[in-house]
């Protein structure tokens, strides 16, 4: 049976794992050097903010596998809207933020 707290953790997985994959893309390995102490998914914070229009390349396939563990459509939706707004913003990802994105569903 899935908690509460398993859903909010594999909620948080999925969006670090989102930025993650997006700061990757965004940022050169050539100049990976100058932010080695920063965790993967908070590279996006370190950069300018991305311009909408590059969201969806950054995005590809992130939301592949909370799909096929069976997140809903819904879910994933709310979910992508939360990255891609910290992605445009450059703030850093914030639990409780998450989980009130999650507590409008």
């Amino acid at each position: 049976m899935t908690t509460a707290l398993d859903m909010t953790a594999a909620t948080e997985v999925a969006v670090l794992r989102a930025l993650e994959l997006a700061g990757n893309r965004n940022f050169p390995r050539s100049e990976r050097g100058r932010l080695k102490d920063v965790p993967s998914w908070e590279v996006y914070t370190h950069l300018p903010p991305v311009d909408p229009s590059g969201l969806d390349k950054l995005l590809t396939n992130a939301w592949d596998i909370p799909a096929v563990v069976g997140f809903s459509e819904e879910l994933i939706s709310a979910l992508d809207s939360y990255t891609r707004t910290l992605l445009t913003s450059g703030h850093a990802f914030n639990r409780d933020d998450l989980q009130r994105v999650l507590a409008r569903l």
